[in-house]
């Protein structure tokens, strides 16, 4: 009697006990679940992978197992459970986790993002401009020129930069709005490549999970103690530890810095006692109010992408407790020279800057105005390092990747009460 295709994918998993420890205890983590309504092969999410069995039947048992083992490694990389880009497009998402995989694995199976990349290949080889007029000589242009080749005797897409999830989440974005909807040149409002676009309903599943993120977190560190990476290489496998770094958790740090900021309200009075020791100490009292100035780095090096996915953050966590926040904008100097109120809709294209990033001024502002009892910096760290003032602290500077962090970190963390975190995407 045939297998059924649910059978084959748990045999195939069960394969993995010797061969793929890590693998293995993945896929324990999650329920394989047949959905005849899908019209992608494969997808995983909220602890399950489904699969369809009407469009894997065409499949060999190899690619079956490759499209099993690039849903393991979504999990692993934890672009299923991370947290989502504010109206975030999820056909892109998984065109993103396509091509990050394929920087380490290349499975037998063709994966949407790595076709899509290759079919823009053709373009960018054809035609002079690719991208338009707009952006010819860009550093965008020239990312997608070194990372768009297609290797002629394997077929394989080769990428020369070493890009996150969430990197090339933004470039892919930004390439399909440029040609697929932005009408590059010699491109109309659609194209071939759209073909390669999945609909939404390949990363429907997607959403932010704290819980399995740590469940996951354990097993790669289980993996890491013992030496169980099986055959994963060392590509894959630091991919994997860097992704799954959580000591330095955005949340925590953003909670951290408000209750800083609502401490500076408290004020000791006789009236009300001690919790502790009653009237015999002096009690405290809070008023549940602050006042928080934003500054903006607009020297062009921050997209509208990132700066709508941080006013998207800074409106969730600084809801209640706060009673006003006032943004600024710089790059040089300021831009105005009064704070705006932070609205719903803010062009930065009608403020960005020609290049060039000096914080000095947005530091000084927050230094000479009282009223403001912290200061959050969003930008990508680029500039020289500002000069501090005694007293006044409370400054927290949210950069606009994790490689603007990593490279950033270390001589912000020298600055007296400065904190720094990025926001993932």
């Amino acid at each position: 009697m045939e297998k059924t295709l649910e059978e084959k994918l748990r045999e195939i998993s069960q394969g993995w006990f010797y061969s793929e420890p890590l693998l293995f205890s993945v896929i324990c983590t999650h329920t394989l679940v047949e959905n005849s309504r899908l019209s992608v092969p494969m997808r995983s999410g909220r602890q399950v992978i489904e699969f369809s069995s009407s469009l894997l039947k065409k499949y060999n048992d190899a690619e079956v197992e490759d499209f099993l083992k690039i849903e393991v490694f979504r999990i692993l990389l934890l672009h299923p459970y991370s947290r989502l880009p504010h109206n975030a497009n999820r056909g892109i998402l998984l065109l993103a986790s396509d091509v990050t995989i394929n920087q380490f694995y290349k499975p037998k199976i063709p994966l949407s993002g790595v076709e899509y990349l290759k079919d823009q290949a053709q373009r960018f080889n054809i035609l002079e401009k690719p991208l338009g007029e707009k952006w010819k000589d860009s550093e965008e242009e020239k990312f997608f020129k070194r990372n768009l080749n297609v290797n002629r005797q394997t077929g394989n897409l080769e990428t020369l930069d070493s890009c996150t999830f969430e990197e090339w989440y933004r470039w892919i974005l930004f390439l399909v709005k440029e040609t697929s909807l932005g009408g590059g040149e010699n491109v109309g409002k659609s194209s071939a490549s759209e073909n390669y676009i999945p609909s939404d309903e390949a990363a429907e599943l997607w959403e932010e999970d704290q819980e399995i993120q740590g469940v996951i977190q354990s097993e790669i560190q289980k993996a890491e103690r013992e030496q169980g990476w099986g055959g994963l290489g060392g590509g894959l496998s630091r991919e994997i530890m860097r992704s799954a770094d959580f000591s330095m958790d955005y949340r925590k740090i953003l909670s951290r810095f408000r209750a800083n900021v609502l401490s500076t309200k408290r004020t000791l009075t006789r009236m009300k006692p001690n919790r502790r020791f009653g009237f015999k100490a002096m009690g405290s009292r809070w008023e549940r109010k602050a006042n928080i100035l934003i500054a903006v780095d607009v020297s062009g090096s921050i997209s509208d992408e990132s700066f709508a996915n941080f006013f998207h953050v800074i409106n969730n966590f600084f809801v209640y407790g706060i009673e006003k926040l006032d943004l600024i904008f710089f790059d040089t100097n300021l831009k105005y020279s009064k704070p705006v109120t932070i609205k719903k809709k803010i062009d930065l294209n009608e403020i960005k800057g020609r290049g060039g990033t000096n914080f000095q001024p947005a530091l000084d502002f927050y230094f000479e105005h009282n009223e403001y009892n912290g200061l959050i910096i969003f930008t990508d760290g680029e500039g020289n390092i500002p000069c501090m003032r005694a007293g006044k602290t409370n400054v927290l500077w949210i950069l606009s990747s994790r490689i603007d962090f990593e490279r950033s970190r270390q001589w912000i963390s020298k600055l007296n009460g400065n904190q720094a975190t990025y926001l993932p995407f």
